[in-house]
C-alpha cells in the first residue's frame, strides 16, 4: 500500500488545520480522523464511529465531558465552518462541534468496544512508551479481531 504526503493547505493551524486538509483532499465524504500517537486503536470502536456518520457532521467519541477529536468521523460538511475558525483565528477542534451536527458518543457506548478505553492512549514521552509496551504485552489476541465496515460513500 502506497501512502500520499499532503502538505496543510493552512500552515500554522494545527490539528484543525489538518482535518481541513485531509477533508479538501479525499474523494470520500466521511474521513477516520486520528491521532499518529495513538497506537491502540480498536477497529470495532472505529467501524461503530464510521456505522454512526451517515446524518451527521461529526462522531465524536465524548468520554467524562472531554471530546475525543482527534479519533473521530468527519464529513466534508465540515470543510466551510472549519474554514470560518480557522479565518477567525479559533483553532479549537471542539468549537466546530457547536457550528455541525454531531453526533456525540458517550462513554457507555465506547466501553462497548473498548472497556478499558485504550484507544485513546497517546505515547508523547518516554514514560508512555513503557507504558504502551507493558500495555501491548497484556492485550489479548483476540481484541485484535474485528468486523467489517459498512461503506458510507
Amino acid at each position: 500500500m502506497k501512502g500520499k504526503v499532503i502538505v496543510d493547505l493552512y500552515p500554522g493551524k494545527g490539528a484543525l488545520g489538518g482535518i481541513y486538509t485531509g477533508l479538501a483532499n479525499t474523494d470520500s465524504f466521511y474521513s477516520l480522523v486520528v491521532g499518529c500517537d495513538m497506537p491502540l486503536l480498536n477497529r470495532d470502536l472505529l467501524c461503530y464511529l464510521s456505522d454512526l456518520a451517515p446524518g451527521f457532521d461529526a462522531v465524536v467519541p465524548r468520554i467524562d465531558g472531554m471530546y475525543e477529536p482527534l479519533h473521530a468521523v468527519y464529513s466534508k460538511g465540515c470543510l466551510t465552518p472549519i474554514s470560518e475558525l480557522m479565518k477567525q483565528g479559533r483553532l479549537g477542534i471542539s468549537k466546530l462541534f457547536n457550528l455541525i451536527n454531531t453526533r456525540f458518543v458517550d462513554k457507555e457506548e465506547v466501553a462497548r468496544f473498548d472497556p478499558q478505553f485504550l484507544s485513546f492512549f497517546n505515547v508523547n514521552t518516554l514514560a508512555d512508551m513503557k507504558k504502551i509496551r507493558e500495555l501491548i504485552r497484556q492485550i489479548d489476541s483476540g481484541l485484535i479481531v474485528g468486523r467489517e465496515c459498512s461503506s458510507h460513500d
